[in-house]
């Protein structure tokens, strides 16, 4: 008859198994930083959600494209702000050319931002650091783009409360 001690380290040993391949599932999450769905998933997720979509067109010969991914798309405050307002879809140029074609992607990386039902609100073409990429998901997100340009919008992020200023 097996020791209880056996039993209790087979048992330990056994729920170990179990959730090891969940941490390494957890640990990839957290280095990828974003959950990037598929166009199809994300447009279908952001319907249900009613929130935006971020569309990140890219390829794996973009020199950019990693650079985004690697500075940007790590960065703690991104990732926070796109999981808290945005449907993240990441758009693969090479392997899904008719999603690129109707979005006229024509250089990467390139994303775009829509409403929660598709529409278009603006894209972003070109390599942004966090700090600006920052800035612009605010603008997005807060639906300042109805009522004011970005040059605007960030004018009046620097004016203090209310206005006043000290001088």
């Amino acid at each position: 008859m097996p020791t209880p001690i056996r039993v209790s380290l087979v048992l330990a040993c056994l729920a170990l198994a179990v959730t090891a391949p969940a941490r390494d599932v957890r640990a990839a999450a957290a280095e990828d930083g974003i959950g990037w769905l598929s166009y199809r998933d994300g447009r279908a997720r952001a319907l249900e959600s009613g929130q935006l979509l971020l569309v990140n067109f890219t390829a794996d010969w973009c020199v950019y494209c990693r650079k985004m991914k690697k500075e940007t798309y790590t960065d703690p405050a991104v990732i926070a702000f796109v999981q808290e307002h945005f449907v993240p879809v990441m758009v693969d140029t090479q392997r899904e050319q008719q999603i690129a074609a109707e979005f006229y992607v024509r250089g990467l990386p390139t994303i775009w931002f829509l409403t929660s039902d598709g529409q278009r609100i603006t894209n972003l073409p070109g390599y942004v650091d966090a700090p600006m990429f920052l800035q612009v998901l605010r603008y997005i997100a807060s639906g300042s783009y109805e009522q004011m340009d970005f040059k605007t919008f960030l004018d009046a992020e620097d004016t203090p409360a209310g206005g006043d200023t000290d001088g």
